[in-house]
């Protein structure tokens, strides 16, 4: 019994990085950074209040073919798998293809008067928000993009 105790406290769980060792792609140039502990609940307690609503666990519940996994961020155009891209998005979204402005139904800058919630975001809080959904994609792509299945 006591052997079991043993195996069951060592059991090895998921790999768990410390933030300060996760590379956030800043631009596409190529350009990263490491987020600081504070940085990381900033942008979880930003994201939480302002983009959970529809996007709980990275996945959107109104759109169920485009989340917010790496593969579908990079996939968009302009590809959005790093900050300064989401931080535009967030500005100014436009549809996955590039081709059509939809702020009138995606909470931006842009449409603040529609959206309530933007209206006092700032730009850092923006750069927060989508460094978090970066550092997430980073520490549990297999979760993060899948939504309600995971959460």
């Amino acid at each position: 019994a006591a052997l079991g105790v043993a195996l069951l406290a060592s059991a090895a769980g998921p790999a768990r990085a410390d933030i300060e060792d996760v590379a956030v792609p800043v631009d596409a140039k190529g350009k990263t950074m490491t987020m600081t502990k504070e940085q990381l609940v900033r942008g979880k307690r930003l994201f939480l209040a302002a983009c959970s609503t529809c996007h709980v666990g990275g996945g959107t519940r109104t759109n169920q073919n485009v989340g917010l996994a790496l593969e579908e961020l990079d996939g968009a155009q302009p590809p959005r798998g790093n900050i300064e891209s989401m931080v535009d998005y967030l500005n100014a979204p436009m549809t996955y293809d590039g081709l059509k402005d939809i702020s009138e139904v995606h909470p931006s800058i842009k449409s603040a008067d529609l959206f309530p919630k933007m209206r006092s975001m700032k730009q850092q809080d923006l750069y927060d928000m989508s460094a978090y959904v970066l550092y997430m994609n980073f520490t549990i792509p297999e979760k993060w993009g899948g939504g309600k299945q995971y959460y």
